[in-house]
């Protein structure tokens, strides 16, 4: 019973807990709604405001923010002395509003001081958002150094120079009125100089103005020397020169213009491109002058490193090796040397094309004729017929029809192994048959049976012919004796020779 009632007391609990609105254990600082101004006497010392999140150092002149919401209605959200030069570093993710200019300054300025903007790390972000039509930031001069600056609504001016060091800056001031806002990014009278970060603007009229009074360095109203931009302004991504500016230098950095006019130079004597990678394809015109401004641009020529690589390699190949040809040929004669730097993205293409054609190159067949011969000649023999076929079999087996021109050697070794494996081959002797055997036995046999039987013939016809003689031979002795008496004795002897030759005779015949 206790144990269901703790049960049910939690439950509740639960539920309770599960009704009430959802509280965040991690909420952001408490909001300031005023102005803070780092100008008043207070600040010669060092200020602290943990609930807010800021913290400031008089010995530096540094003022950190970590993680800080301001919210000043119409009044600016920081201020700071234009005869000082003051850095805000910070931290986590901050946000200043105000339909005011949101980080202002005494009316007094130098050209030596002005405002850093350093974020302890590239993903602490200061966010600025600025909705009355006015300047998000007024100093002498601005440097953002490090870290992600958000801006949107009203353009960041300085009197002297704006400097990008390694931060990301991400300006969008569209929103602004066209015709009373602050709608340009980054607006200086002097320079704007950009070495490296990001600079991200969508500008309702202009992306980087530099208007040229008062630079610092008259003869360079626009240097980039490296960073990633990605520029589109309503009018212009980037405008030169109404007072003394002399001249911009572009020589490195990943430029985008997107604009319906790119640079354009109006009271500027000239423009000179040394570097940098440049992509128009979004801009109407890129590179362009007022028709009243004597401005040029010196642009150099575009780096033809990789076309004349691919190009070299191209021409190395032979023609005769492949079924068409043609598509490399056509990326070769399209090879154009007259672009320059700003339209290195052309010759990048020149180059792509004809290692794309090179690499889509089908290389013909090898031929293989004399080994459709040998083949041929190979299955057209009896396996039965030798006594090892197996070489034979091994090299056919071994016929690969996949080879290309350059590879014809191998198709001749194929030819090669079947053409010798059969030259090698080696017939069966013929082998005995029993039915033959016996036959011949059965014929000697009968060979031996006639001889005997001829000679047991020719035995019995001597031994009559013998006794044929023997009796002619008595027959004659007796007639002789018969017939003449006188010569008995003589004829007696006669018969008695004869009688022994016979008897000879006879001897013979039975051994």
């Amino acid at each position: 019973m206790k144990k269901t009632r703790i049960f049910s007391t939690m439950l509740a609990t639960v539920i309770c807990m599960a009704s009430l609105p959802a509280i965040n254990v991690f909420a952001a600082n408490q909001q300031r709604t005023t102005t803070l101004d780092l100008t008043v006497a207070g600040f010669q010392n060092d200020q602290k405001n943990e609930d807010e999140g800021w913290s400031w150092d008089a010995d530096t002149l540094t003022l950190t923010l970590d993680n800080v919401d301001f919210s000043t209605g119409n009044k600016s959200s920081i201020k700071v002395d234009g005869l000082k030069s003051t850095t805000i570093l910070f931290k986590g993710e901050n946000k200043l509003e105000s339909s005011a200019t949101i980080i202002s300054r005494t009316d007094r300025g130098s050209k030596d001081t002005g405002l850093t903007l350093k974020g302890e790390a590239k993903e602490s972000k200061l966010s600025l958002v600025e909705t009355g039509n006015l300047p998000s930031m007024d100093q002498p001069n601005i440097t953002f150094e490090s870290g992600t600056v958000d801006i949107q609504g009203g353009a960041a001016i300085t009197l002297y120079t704006i400097k990008v060091m390694e931060a990301a800056v991400n300006i969008d001031t569209t929103m602004a009125d066209p015709e009373d806002g602050w709608n340009d990014g980054l607006y200086a009278n002097g320079s704007i100089e950009i070495y490296g970060g990001e600079v991200n603007v969508k500008a309702g009229r202009i992306g980087l103005f530099v208007v040229g009074i008062g630079a610092p360095e008259p003869k360079t109203g626009l240097r980039i020397e490296g960073g990633k931009l990605d520029l589109e302004g309503g009018l212009a991504d980037v405008y030169l020169g109404s007072g003394n500016v002399k001249n911009g230098i572009i020589s490195a950095g990943d430029i985008t213009l997107k604009g319906k006019k790119g640079i354009f130079l109006y009271d500027c004597e000239k423009c000179e491109i040394t570097g940098g990678t440049f992509h128009v394809d979004e801009c109407e015109d890129p590179f362009m002058a007022h028709k009243n401004s004597s401005g040029v641009f010196e642009i150099a020529d575009a780096d033809y490193t990789k076309v004349d690589k691919a190009e070299e390699a191209a021409k190395a190949l032979n023609k005769d090796n492949y079924v068409d040809f043609t598509a490399v040929e056509k990326a070769l004669e399209a090879i154009d040397r007259t672009k320059n730097l700003t339209q290195q993205s052309d010759v990048d293409k020149m180059a792509k094309d004809i290692n794309d054609a090179v690499e889509a190159l089908v290389y013909k067949s090898a031929d293989y004729t004399e080994l459709d011969k040998a083949e041929k000649a190979a299955k057209a023999l009896n396996k039965d017929d030798y006594e090892d076929f197996s070489e034979v079999e091994k090299a056919l087996a071994a016929i690969d029809r996949t080879k290309n021109i350059t590879e014809q050697a191998d198709v001749d070794a194929m030819v090669k192994a079947i053409n010798d494996a059969v030259a090698n081959l080696v017939k069966k002797t013929p082998a005995s048959q029993p039915d033959s055997v016996s036959s011949s036995d059965a014929s000697s046999d009968t060979s031996s049976s006639a001889s005997d039987s001829s000679a047991s013939d020719s035995s019995s016809s001597d031994s009559k012919a013998t006794d044929s003689k023997s009796d002619s031979s008595s027959k004659a002795a007796s007639n002789a004796s018969n017939t003449n008496p006188s010569t008995g004795v003589a004829g007696g002897a006669f018969a008695l020779a004869l009688l022994s030759g016979a008897a000879v005779v006879m001897a013979k015949k039975k051994k």
